[in-house]
């Protein structure tokens, strides 16, 4: 199973963080090939704005594909460049 570099987890969790429960703080994500999925529960909070999901698209040198809500929780899909 392949893992974001500590770097980078800590950059995609500085944007994302803020959608979440006070100390939550969690990067939950699944890594396939060239995509990534990100997991954030629905009771975590908000959904993640566009603006911020450029920002994450950015940090992955990729693009963001789509989100959907299955299981009580956001999935966030990204293709990577990195």
């Amino acid at each position: 199973m392949a893992n974001l570099d500590k770097a980078t987890e800590e950059e995609i969790l500085a944007i994302v963080e803020k959608y979440q429960k006070e100390n939550t703080k969690l990067l939950n994500y699944l890594i396939t090939d060239d995509e990534i999925t990100f997991f954030s529960p629905l009771a975590n909070g908000n959904a993640i704005t566009a603006e911020d999901l450029q920002k994450v698209a950015d940090i992955l040198d990729g693009s963001f594909e789509g989100m959907e809500i299955v299981n009580q929780e956001y999935r966030f899909k990204f293709k990577m460049g990195i």
